[in-house]
């Protein structure tokens, strides 16, 4: 599970313009403005084959923590983007600004998050400015289980004994 703190801007450089950026963003290392649009984070997790992928807003715990325990729980690598206004260095996108312009996924009738497709034209219809469980498939298997050898046990646990052919034979390989 990956959690992206999302403020639209590096705030730890004092405030320069990061790929979440909008265009026209203006910073002391930008007095003109981003001349780049904002990279959509999620929509290129779809279009890379993410299989889960979700957004929340950081004053929302009750879903952001429904959000990363559903993240943890994803037999698979999980996406979690979270939008965390910049109170020092941002002061375009403050909370209010995110509480007027998010959309909640959950009040959106009919919304499926096991479509891609209708995960994707959400996304672009809303600027990326949702919240909730985005996409998820559960059907494809995870990386893990497509290893072959995989196994749940943890390696900490398994008997890494060898027998002294198996040993000889191992040897042998380097030699």
């Amino acid at each position: 599970t990956y959690i992206v703190m999302d403020n639209q801007i590096y705030g730890l450089t004092k405030g320069q313009t990061s790929p979440r950026s909008e265009a026209g963003f203006k910073t002391k290392s930008t007095p003109q403005g981003s001349i780049e649009p904002s990279l959509n984070v999620m929509e290129m997790a779809l279009t890379a084959g993410a299989t889960f992928v979700a957004q929340s807003f950081s004053s929302d715990l009750k879903e952001l923590t429904q959000i990363i325990e559903a993240g943890i729980n994803h037999k698979g690598f999980s996406l979690i983007n979270v939008f965390s206004p910049c109170v020092t260095y941002n002061k375009v996108n403050t909370y209010d600004w995110f509480k007027e312009n998010l959309t909640k996924l959950s009040t959106v009738e009919g919304y499926d998050p096991s479509n891609r497709m209708m995960a994707m034209q959400t996304l672009m219809e809303n600027n990326g400015l949702v919240t909730g469980l985005i996409y998820q498939n559960t059907a494809q298997p995870s990386y893990q289980e497509l290893v072959k050898g995989y196994s749940e046990k943890p390696l900490v646990q398994s008997d890494l004994n060898m027998d002294q052919k198996m040993f000889d034979e191992l040897v042998a390989e380097f030699m």
